[in-house]
């Protein structure tokens, strides 16, 4: 199949939910996850067919070749639609070549947890920006932050490239690492720095500003390490990359190049792949950290890797073999939020019980390999959903917030909390006077996790993302009494 296939999908999805044709940034996003260009999507819209695409610039190599559809790059996209577009009472479920539906369930447990499916989540977080400039202008809540003793896990901030405009106001006092967030690769190893529009590529344009460069200065004189985070969220990119020995020849290559060039001490790898993938891309990728970590023991034997995985993948089938990968790299950063996004119905964003929830899904990594090699990433964030009489959540009416907002706005607003998922959320009424549901974390649910972190003895922490607490200290607070000496 071609490239217009993409164009004819997303067509036949806008004449069955003609609403989204009124508000598509959401929907662009989530079939631009998965493959599909912004050029691509506009055309769709405007009814006109695919023109000869332009080149694309990358280090390294010259641009990518026409990309051919198999089947289930088509499903992926479908995958994508049907995420909007079903019911709440409905969960998908992901098979190699087809599209599984069944009623969704809720079920407790603390023991290990078996997937009956092939269910791997999107993390929208890691796509949707926040508004920085509201962030930081939340006030302080005046906790005064002392920190006494050191370390005693590894804290672990990711850097996004729209935090770079107000770097230089985050405390870097309470992490003992950070990643910066993120360069994209392409199927042939290159790094992107134009991005589909023909603008630079957001990820790039952070790593050629200034500002990052103080960053990082910043952060080594108060002895916190410095990763980057080399990202693909396209299905075809992660599959062609792990296919090919020259491509991933290239994007060792760049990544020890990049490592070099700005004195870092580690690289971060954030492939999510949509579905599960074929036994020779998945031995593929597997090859592709082995090796680099190879080159990178033999070049710099005190730089860190990690890997960036779903919640699922301890029990699920996916792109990562655990424990495969698990002697080649330093740590799994196991991403334990968005188990509810603004793609599906409202609920906790990170459940420490549940249907999905951490205390069973990292029991599944726990019977693979040691807890020193796992760091479980929380969230910063929540998700303000708008209630409708419709049964399916309209993605473009639901917020991504970060912490300081969420505390801001709810100050004068009566908690709840959900005993199942250990995690606060409140309601109220907009100025339409439209009913709103907001599930987050806050210091309560967070030291919850962070007790267990302690508990299982896991490398440390993650934290998605730093600054979204803006210019309040009880987050950071709560680090150092966790795990501080």
């Amino acid at each position: 199949m071609m490239r217009e296939d993409y164009i004819k999908l997303i067509k036949e999805y806008l004449k069955v939910r003609p609403e989204y044709a009124q508000n598509t940034e959401e929907l662009k996003r989530h079939v631009m996850a998965v493959g599909a260009t912004e050029e691509e999507f506009n055309l769709a819209l405007s009814g006109a067919t695919l023109p000869p695409k332009k080149e694309e610039k990358h280090i390294g190599f010259k641009k990518l070749p026409n990309i051919k559809l198999n089947k289930r790059w088509i499903v992926a996209t479908a995958v994508i639609v049907l995420l909007i577009a079903i019911p709440s009472f409905i969960k998908i479920s992901i098979g190699k070549d087809q599209i599984n539906i069944s009623p969704a369930q809720e079920t407790t447990g603390t023991t290990s947890i078996t997937l009956k499916t092939n269910a791997v989540p999107i993390v929208y977080a890691n796509l949707k920006p926040i508004d920085i400039s509201k962030t930081f202008s939340v006030p302080s809540n005046n906790i005064k932050l002392t920190i006494t003793g050191s370390p005693k896990k590894e804290v672990l901030g990711f850097f996004p490239y729209w935090m770079i405009p107000e770097q230089d106001k985050i405390n870097l006092q309470t992490v003992t690492s950070i990643s910066l967030f993120g360069l994209e690769t392409d199927s042939q190893g290159n790094i992107v720095t134009k991005a589909n529009n023909d603008q630079m590529d957001p990820g790039w344009a952070m790593w050629k500003n200034p500002e990052v460069d103080k960053l990082i200065k910043r952060a080594k004189l108060q002895n916190v390490k410095v990763y980057l985070t080399l990202k693909s969220f396209n299905n075809d990119n992660i599959e062609k990359l792990s296919l090919s020995d020259t491509s991933q020849k290239a994007f060792i290559s760049n990544a020890i190049y990049l490592l070099n060039s700005k004195n870092l001490d580690g690289i971060n790898i954030d492939f999510e792949y949509v579905g599960e993938p074929s036994e020779g891309v998945r031995s593929g990728f597997t090859r592709l950290i082995t090796n680099l970590n190879a080159e990178m023991r033999r070049q710099f034997p005190n730089t860190s890797l990690t890997v960036d995985t779903y919640l699922v993948s301890g029990s699920e089938k996916d792109l990562f073999d655990i424990p495969v990968l698990a002697p080649n790299i330093d740590a799994f950063v196991i991403m334990g939020y968005d188990m509810h996004t603004p793609l599906g119905n409202p609920g906790p964003v990170s459940a420490m019980g549940g249907d999905t929830n951490i205390i069973g899904y990292v029991q599944n990594y726990l019977e693979q390999v040691p807890p020193s090699k796992l760091i479980l990433a929380v969230p910063y964030y929540g998700y303000d959903w708008l209630e409708t009489s419709d049964a399916s959540p309209s993605a473009a009416t639901t917020q991504i917030l970060p912490y300081a907002v969420l505390e801001d706005n709810s100050k004068n607003i009566q908690l709840s909390w959900n005993d199942t998922s250990q995690t606060p959320f409140y309601t109220y009424r907009d100025t339409d006077g439209q009913q709103h549901v907001v599930h987050f974390d806050n210091v309560r649910s967070l030291g919850i996790k962070y007790d267990f972190i302690n508990k299982k003895a896991l490398k440390g922490v993650g934290i998605w993302a730093l600054g979204y607490d803006g210019m309040d200290t009880e987050l950071q607070k709560l680090l150092v009494d966790k795990f501080f000496n």
